[in-house]
């Protein structure tokens, strides 16, 4: 055989190779592949512009540990009272360092000497897997594809409602909500679902390398002056040219929140001997001319990704905040799941809030010690395991 003959050979022995091992490498994640909000291993510091969110630390750091939680790595199971947050960007925290949001909060002060005894628990340990404007549709996914992994949970906490909110508004209040199937991308950074592509950046291969990358060496992603995008969409909310006071028949949206919340509920559940809903807060008052600065939500389309005129006035999205909340009590109060309304604890300034929905490391400080108090109270450490 001549040297081109062994040459082209060996490229076609090459390249057979790595199909089959691309082949074998989609075949091992739909297999064996696990479905993760934040990817294990991953790790994120954000360093705060501090013009567009001065009321925050200057830096806010992210660790992702191995059951894709933001949050430490979970001790043994034995003696660990063992807690689930779930929701949207409320109970994300994403501009807050790891230490100051609530969900660390709450481990915190679940963790005292007092607290323990009454749990029954020697340790507690307190997982975050909020995402950013996740609808309880896609609460109800990220549960069903997550759930399995714990071996044991003793409580799982919800912070949901006003994402079903917003994303109604920003896709214009429709009469029809979309029940389309949500693609595994969208709600877990980490899964192995398709598609996937022939080239290195969609290949399964890429993927498993990647996790294993992110498991083992955990390199820190840097951000620099996170949050600067504020400054624009705020400037987008005040220069609006049409404010919407009197949004349209809200039922279609109540009516598919209530049918989610409630399978979020029985699944939850169907888990944990202890269920929480945290009723979701917003940020309500008469707002002075410097207060205005801070403000950006409830557009029609999608502020960080386009650009938007129309808005709802901030009397109309509190309408359909309440509506929401309203509908959440309902909920509850029918599945018999033990509430708290955080909306008596938290002052409507903005010490406690940097904009609508979302709090400062103060705010966040309130947040999680109301509930622990309230898991705490509701806890029945004879219904948990040793």
């Amino acid at each position: 055989m001549s040297v081109l003959g062994w040459i082209a050979g060996g490229a076609a022995a090459a390249a057979l190779s790595g199909v089959l091992a691309e082949l074998a490498a989609r075949a091992w994640l739909a297999r064996s592949g696990r479905y993760y909000v934040w990817a294990p291993g991953a790790r994120m510091r954000l360093e705060i512009d501090a013009a567009a969110l001065p009321t925050l630390e200057p830096i806010a750091e992210h660790a992702i540990n191995s059951d894709g939680e933001r949050g430490g790595e979970a001790p043994p199971d034995e003696g660990t009272y063992r807690v689930l947050v779930v929701g949207g960007s409320a109970a994300e925290c994403y501009y807050l360092d790891q230490k100051s949001q609530w969900p660390h909060v709450l481990q915190e002060t679940l963790s005292a000497p007092e607290n323990l005894a009454r749990l029954g628990a020697r340790r507690v340990h307190v997982g975050n897997i909020a995402r950013s404007l996740v609808t309880c549709r896609h609460v109800d996914r990220i549960l069903e594809k997550t759930l399995d992994r714990y071996s044991k949970l003793d409580a799982i906490v919800f912070l949901v409602g006003a994402s079903d909110v917003v994303t109604w508004m920003e896709q214009g209040t429709p009469a029809k909500i979309d029940d389309s199937p949500i693609p595994a991308s969208q709600v877990f950074a980490q899964h192995p679902e398709p598609p996937f592509t022939w080239d290195a950046q969609g290949a399964a291969l890429r993927r498993i390398a990647s996790s294993a990358k992110r498991r083992l060496l955990k390199p820190m992603d840097v951000r620099e002056r996170a949050g600067k995008r504020l400054a624009e969409v705020r400037a987008m909310r005040a220069a609006a040219t049409k404010l919407v006071t009197t949004p349209p028949d809200a039922a279609p949206m109540l009516d598919n929140f209530e049918k989610w919340f409630e399978r979020c509920l029985v699944r939850a559940r169907a888990k944990a001997p202890l269920v929480l809903a945290v009723r979701q807060p917003w940020l309500e008052k008469q707002f002075t001319p410097e207060e205005e600065r801070w403000l950006w939500s409830y557009a029609v389309g999608r502020p960080y990704h386009q650009k938007c005129t129309t808005y709802f006035s901030h009397e109309a999205a509190w309408s359909l905040l309440r509506a929401v909340d309203r509908r959440a009590d309902e909920v509850a109060q029918r599945l018999r799941i033990p509430q708290v309304d955080l909306m008596p604890l938290l002052p409507p300034d903005f010490v406690t809030w940097y904009d609508e929905q979302h709090h400062t490391p103060h705010g966040c400080r309130l947040v999680g010690e109301a509930v622990a108090w309230a898991l705490v109270r509701a806890s029945d450490p004879s219904r948990k395991g040793a």
